[in-house]
C-alpha cells in the first residue's frame, strides 16, 4: 500500500528524486534542510494566489487572511521557517500545482508541472518528516498533511491515500480534533478551524474510502464535532473573544457546508435503516424503492432551500456547488434505481427512468469537465467519470432511436470518453478501458442497425467511434514488421487473463463483471500513473 509510485526518470537524476510516500512513515533519523528546495519568493505568492483562487473555496482548512500575513513574514528569511508552517507552505505549492495544467504551469513558472510537483512532493515529504508527523500534536503540521493527500489523488493510487488518511484520523485523535472545542475552553478561533479541518478529514476518508472498494468508517462520525459555522475568513480573527453571528445566505463555506449537509443525512438515514453508509442503504433489497426516493426527496429539499436558492451561478464557487448537489442527487437516483438490483425484467418505464437519470449524470460530468467557468476546479473532480451511468445508456443505446436523447446520450458519451482517451493515452491499455472501447463500438453498431430496421436515418458518427475503429485498423501488425513494432504493439494490449473483449456482447448486463474490472482499472491506472517519462505533462 505504501509502494514506490514512481516515474522512469533520466539517468541523470538521483534516486533520491523518486516518489517514495513511505518516507512520510518511516522517516529519517535527522532533520533534513530543504530550504534550496523553496520555489523564488515571486513564485510562493504566485503558488499561494493559485491555491486561494483553485483549493481554498473547496477545502477551506486554511484561514487565509492569517497564513497569508505569516508567508509574508516568512518569506523575508526562509531558513528560519517553523518546521510546521514550511511543511504547510510545501503541501500549498503541491496542491496549487496540482490543480493547473501544464501550460499554464510552463508559462507562469518557466518549467514543467511534472518536474515542479517532483521537486515540491519531495520538499512537503521532508518537511513533514522534520516536524515529526508520527508525534506532533501541531494542527498546522496535519492541515499540511491534509493537503498534501488531497493533492496525492493526481499521482498515487486510492489505497496508498487510504492508508495515509488513517495515520491523519490518528494524528486528529491525539490533537483531540473529534471533541469540540466549544467544550474544552478553546478560543472561538481555535475551534472553528478545527470543526473545517475535522470536516474535510472526515470526507477525504470516505472518498478515499470509496475509491478504494472499502466501507468508509461512519463511526467517524459519531463525535461531538458541530459542523462549520456558515461564515466568511473576514468574520473570523484569532483574537476575537465571541462567536460570530452566522449569515442566513451563501457565504466562501457553501460548497463545504453542502458536503457536510451530505454526510449528515447519510448518518441519519444509515441509524433509521439500521445500514451502514450510502451504498448499502440504496441498495439494500430490505430497504422499498419508495423509502429510498423518500429520503432522496428530502436531501433534495434541503439542498433546494438551504443552498440552491442562494446560488448565484455567475460566481465560480456557486455554479461549482450547483453542480454538486444536482449530480448527487442524480447520482442517488441512480444508485437506487440501480438496474443490478432487478432479479427479473425491468419493466420500459423504469429503464426510461434510468436511462433519463443516467443522462442527466453524464451531462453534469461534461459541464465540470468543460465548462469554462469550472476549470478552475476541475482538479477536484478530474477522476471522477460517472462509468456506471455511461455503461448502462450504451447498453440501452443499441435498441434506442428516439431521436432527442439518443442524440444527447451519443454527444455526451463522445466527449467525456474522448477526453479520458486522450488523458490515457500514455498509459498500457487496461482491460476496463478495452472492454469499454468494444462496448462503445458494439452498441453503434447496434444502435447503427436498429436505426436502420425501423427506416431511421443514421446519426454522424461520434468522434470516439472513428478513433477507436481507426486505432485498432492500424493496431494489426503484419508479418514483416520488426521485433520492435511488435513489442510496442504488445505494449498496448490489455493485461493477459483479465477479460477478453471479444466475448463482450450486448447481452443481458453483468455488473458483477463490469464491478471487477472497474476496480482493477481504479488501481491500475493509478499505479501506472507516474510509470511514464518525466515529459509526461509536456
Amino acid at each position: 500500500m505504501l509502494r514506490d509510485v514512481s516515474y522512469t526518470a533520466s539517468p541523470s537524476q538521483s534516486s533520491q528524486d523518486q516518489d517514495d510516500e513511505s518516507s512520510l512513515i518511516l522517516g529519517s533519523k535527522s532533520a533534513r534542510n530543504i530550504t534550496a528546495l523553496h520555489p523564488p519568493t515571486l513564485h510562493i505568492f504566485k503558488l499561494w494566489q493559485v491555491f486561494l483562487e483553485n483549493v481554498n473555496p473547496l477545502v477551506k482548512i486554511l484561514h487565509g487572511p492569517t497564513v497569508q500575513q505569516q508567508i509574508l513574514e516568512v518569506t523575508g528569511d526562509l531558513t528560519s521557517i517553523p518546521k510546521g508552517f514550511e511543511a504547510l507552505m510545501f503541501s500549498i505549492y503541491c496542491v496549487a500545482l496540482v490543480s493547473i495544467d501544464a501550460n499554464e504551469t510552463q508559462k507562469t513558472f518557466g518549467e514543467s508541472k511534472a518536474r515542479l510537483l517532483l521537486k515540491y512532493r519531495r520538499g512537503a515529504r521532508l518537511a513533514l518528516s522534520n516536524a515529526g508527523i508520527l508525534r506532533t500534536s501541531d494542527v498546522v503540521v496535519l492541515q499540511a498533511f491534509v493537503l498534501y493527500l488531497l493533492s496525492m489523488r493526481s499521482f498515487s493510487d486510492p489505497q496508498s491515500i487510504w492508508s495515509l488518511c488513517g495515520l491523519a484520523v490518528r494524528m486528529a485523535q491525539r490533537i483531540g480534533l473529534h471533541r469540540d472545542g466549544s467544550h474544552h475552553g478553546l478560543s472561538v478561533f481555535e475551534t472553528e478551524m478545527r470543526r473545517r479541518l475535522w470536516l474535510q478529514l472526515t470526507i477525504l476518508d470516505a472518498t478515499t474510502a470509496h475509491s478504494s472498494g472499502i466501507m468508509p468508517q461512519l463511526s467517524l462520525m459519531v463525535t461531538d464535532v458541530q459542523r462549520p459555522s456558515n461564515v466568511n475568513d473576514c468574520d473570523l480573527d484569532p483574537r476575537m473573544t465571541d462567536t460570530p453571528r452566522e449569515h442566513g445566505g451563501a457565504t466562501e463555506m457553501i460548497f463545504c457546508l453542502a458536503r457536510c449537509e451530505f454526510g449528515e443525512w447519510i448518518k441519519r438515514w444509515s441509524k433509521i435503516t439500521g445500514t451502514q453508509g450510502t451504498h448499502s442503504f440504496l441498495s439494500s433489497p430490505a430497504i422499498s424503492l419508495a423509502e429510498k426516493d423518500r429520503a432522496i426527496d428530502e436531501l433534495s429539499h434541503t439542498f433546494d432551500t438551504k443552498y440552491l436558492c442562494y446560488c448565484d451561478t455567475s460566481i465560480p464557487l456557486h455554479y461549482m456547488t450547483t453542480i454538486l448537489i444536482h449530480s448527487l442527487i442524480y447520482i442517488l437516483r441512480f444508485s437506487a434505481h440501480h438496474p443490478r438490483q432487478y432479479t427479473d425484467h425491468i419493466s420500459q418505464p423504469e429503464r426510461d427512468h434510468i436511462f433519463s437519470i443516467c443522462l442527466r449524470v453524464a451531462e453534469n460530468c461534461h459541464v465540470v469537465q468543460n465548462g469554462t467557468t469550472t476549470q478552475r476546479y476541475i482538479w477536484h473532480v478530474e477522476n471522477h467519470i460517472p462509468w456506471e451511468a455511461l455503461i448502462y445508456m450504451l447498453y440501452e443505446l443499441g435498441c434506442r432511436v428516439d431521436e432527442e436523447e439518443t442524440r444527447k446520450a451519443w454527444f455526451l458519451i463522445d466527449r467525456i470518453y474522448s477526453r479520458h482517451f486522450r488523458d490515457m493515452k500514455h498509459r498500457a491499455r487496461t482491460a476496463f478501458s478495452v472492454a469499454m472501447q468494444n462496448l462503445i463500438v458494439k452498441a453503434w453498431k447496434a444502435h447503427v442497425g436498429e436505426r436502420s430496421r425501423r427506416n431511421k436515418p443514421s446519426l454522424p458518427c461520434p468522434e470516439i467511434v472513428s478513433t477507436i475503429s481507426e486505432r485498432d485498423r492500424h493496431a494489426t501488425i503484419s508479418p514483416l514488421a520488426s521485433e520492435q513494432t511488435r513489442r510496442e504493439s504488445r505494449s498496448h494490449e490489455a493485461p493477459s487473463g483479465l477479460f477478453d473483449a471479444s466475448e463482450l456482447d450486448l447481452g443481458p448486463m453483468d455488473w458483477g463483471q463490469w464491478d471487477g474490472l472497474l476496480g482493477q482499472f481504479q488501481q491500475y491506472t493509478n499505479d501506472d500513473l507516474f510509470a511514464v517519462d518525466v515529459n509526461v505533462y509536456e
